[in-house]
């Protein structure tokens, strides 16, 4: 019942264009268009982007950024138009090409992500977001060992990076590498401390080895960091269950299927088991 962890893709946003296209009324559009994107003002943002463009049409970055802006607005399809056309302007624009490799990874577009992002490694073979960001598409893929190869390569490169160890976690566990699984979410927790579904996913490791009291109190320390997630009661249910707490584990289903009523199937076949089991 583990359920992936959100994580947070990243977008590269040039801060200048080339002095070559630079007009004053250009390059001033372009700088509002920068702040008012940190400033997360999207479509204001873009406002400033197409005066840029319109100002210095062959600006590739005022292409790039507005497609960050479009894709924070849901417009993917969008924010793809404006990647192609920045590239189109210039071929070896990474920026632009691994930009348009994470809306293809959030549109599930897995193979063309990894086409992306295989081309940015292709220009710089050290840069490990675009081997975390390859690691994820294969990792979405079910192509573990490739997953693997490139979650190392950028831990390599970064390794104070939680969310590597995190993922590369995810993938030993399918793999069946449980202990190798425990190891990667360890160091993730020690790089940040405060991820729950870092403690949820090592407290599934650690059920799978059947070391339930390292267990359950993963699912404790991960239920302290957020406590409206079902899917991690429904998994301490589990173990306590199999510990013989069924009274405990009652409690953890009951919860489980409070917070999301859409479990009740799955978890009411247990309840009534252990109920049987207990009388």
């Amino acid at each position: 019942m583990a359920k992936t962890k959100t994580f947070w893709l990243w977008f590269l946003i040039p801060l200048g264009m080339p002095a070559l296209l630079v007009a004053g009324e250009a390059q001033n559009a372009f700088n509002e268009g920068v702040k008012l994107y940190k400033a997360a003002r999207y479509k204001e943002a873009i406002a400033a982007y197409n005066r840029a463009i319109k100002a210095s049409p062959k600006a590739e970055e005022a292409y790039n950024n507005r497609g960050l802006a479009y894709f924070k607005l849901g417009q993917g399809d969008n924010a793809i138009k404006d990647y192609d056309e920045a590239l189109k302007l210039n071929p070896k624009l990474a920026d632009a090409r691994f930009n348009r490799g994470n809306v293809y990874y959030e549109q599930k577009q897995y193979e063309r992500a990894i086409k992306d992002y295989d081309e940015v490694i292709a220009q710089d073979s050290k840069a490990p977001k675009a081997y975390r960001q390859r690691g994820l598409a294969f990792l979405s893929v079910n192509q573990l060992d490739k997953a693997i190869q490139d979650f190392t390569q950028a831990q390599k490169l970064d390794p104070k990076d939680a969310e590597i160890y995190y993922h590369r976690g995810l993938a030993y566990r399918r793999l069946g590498k449980n202990d190798q699984a425990v190891q990667d979410y360890s160091e993730a927790i020690k790089l940040d401390a405060k991820n729950p579904e870092a403690y949820n996913n090592r407290a599934n490791a650690y059920s799978l080895l059947g070391k339930y009291d390292e267990a359950v109190k993963d699912y404790d320390e991960a239920i302290k960091l957020n406590a409206k997630n079902a899917r991690i009661y429904a998994n301490r249910g589990v173990i306590k269950s199999r510990q013989g707490k069924h009274d405990e584990a009652q409690n953890d289903f009951k919860k489980a299927i409070e917070l999301d009523p859409s479990l009740k199937d799955k978890l009411d076949p247990l309840m009534e088991q252990k109920g049987a089991t207990k009388r």
